[in-house]
């Protein structure tokens, strides 16, 4: 089972790395270390990794804006955090950044080896449950649960967020014309050219048939419609250079959560949908 799965030790006590490192290689993990927030931020954006164990007492930041951050870059990484102390933890706030699990220090280099276990079987089955099976985006409840703790953060941080809703025009056609294969084979395209267009921290899903949601981290709304002109740009190119007898074509539309006057994500969503629908009328 842990067979090239890759950890990050995050731990400002070199000595507690080295041992957690030396045991969790010599069960076939492939582990990497870390002794601040900024350093591991670094090493997650250059390397996929399936789980990282992270202190919560870090040098130069909060344990728990890591596993934010980390979170947001990496949505499937299974995050565990160390403590000597959690009385001070508010879990419900410790969760809603993305942590998977808790393991008191110290703690026995098996009892860790066993937590991972467990968390990696977890994380499995988690990812398999929001996963869209034919795209390999996120489903519509894997973006409810995403979208959900990026509205938590919105209202914390008293940002706005944006949405923005794509619709496949003429999909039935394709389906009618050429067969529901490659109208399956157009819904993978179109989940490629979003994967392709937006960043891992993004939050991109396949809500219904053929209706995709994007959440950009971060944008504003200075440049959220530069990001709906990237992907119509990359649209733009494939049609350009693929001659299966049709073109991918997407509605689009945008709407925006403000944390001023906050709102569930089925409104959301329905503000976004009208927006496409006017765009699609065009």
């Amino acid at each position: 089972m842990s067979d090239n799965i890759r950890v990050i030790i995050v731990d400002p006590d070199e000595s507690v790395s080295a041992a957690l490192k030396a045991s969790l290689s010599a069960e076939g993990y492939r582990c990497d270390v870390a002794a601040s927030a900024a350093e591991a931020l670094d090493l997650v954006g250059k390397t996929t990794f399936q789980v990282m164990l992270a202190d919560l007492s870090l040098p130069g930041g909060d344990g728990l804006t890591l596993v934010q951050r980390a979170r947001q870059r990496n949505s499937q990484m299974a995050i565990v955090v160390m403590a000597s102390n959690f009385d001070a933890l508010a879990y419900d706030t410790a969760i809603d950044a993305g942590v998977s699990d808790f393991i008191k220090k110290p703690f026995a280099v098996d009892e860790m080896s066993l937590r991972l276990k467990h968390v990696m079987r977890h994380e499995h089955l988690r990812v398999t449950s929001i996963t869209d099976e034919l795209t390999g985006l996120a489903n519509r409840r894997g973006f409810y649960a995403l979208a959900e703790q990026q509205l938590k953060l919105s209202r914390r941080q008293r940002r706005g967020i944006y949405v923005l809703y794509a619709d496949v025009d003429g999909l039935k056609r394709v389906n009618d014309t050429f067969g529901h294969l490659e109208g399956d084979r157009a819904l993978v395209e179109v989940a490629n050219i979003l994967k392709g267009t937006y960043r891992e921290s993004d939050i991109v899903a396949r809500i219904a048939g053929d209706e995709f949601v994007v959440i950009p981290i971060g944008s504003t709304g200075d440049d959220i419609y530069a990001v709906v002109g990237r992907l119509k740009k990359n649209l733009d190119a494939r049609n350009a250079t693929t001659d299966r007898g049709y073109n991918l074509c997407l509605s689009l539309g945008v709407a925006e959560y403000d944390p001023a006057n906050p709102c569930t994500i089925d409104e959301l969503l329905s503000r976004a949908d009208e927006s496409m629908y006017k765009d699609k009328k065009r």
